[in-house]
């Protein structure tokens, strides 16, 4: 099992704490472990500039686009892209919180499923 240099609560940028759920740290391990299956080193690299884009969010998480209204998802939830894969986020009293990384082919998350 690959384990990711990400904690829940270990990412501090410049203005916003950035906080990932810990279904995204789930979903980030097993997309982990599925490109190490073919290259470890790929896996790693991966990982790591994941982190660094996930890191990014703190400095400036308003200028990416809102996927979901307030009104929509119970709060409203941006996104943003690293390669193929999509980082949705919500941003509440300084917090940026990552709620989820999935493969942008991946069936879209309905505003629904981000109230479960």
């Amino acid at each position: 099992m690959m384990r990711t240099q990400l904690s829940r609560d270990s990412l501090l940028a410049m203005n916003h704490k950035v906080r990932l759920t810990d279904e995204a740290l789930r979903q980030i391990e097993a997309i982990g472990d599925h490109i190490a299956k073919d290259s470890p080193q790929n896996a790693k690299l991966w990982v790591e500039k994941l982190h660094l884009r996930i890191d990014a969010l703190g400095s400036h998480p308003e200028i990416h686009a809102v996927l979901y209204s307030a009104q929509e998802g119970g709060a409203e939830v941006r996104q943003t892209f690293y390669g193929v894969y999509r980082i949705l986020y919500s941003i509440d009293d300084g917090v940026v919180q990552v709620l989820t990384v999935r493969h942008g082919a991946c069936k879209p998350i309905g505003p629904d499923e981000l109230r479960e």
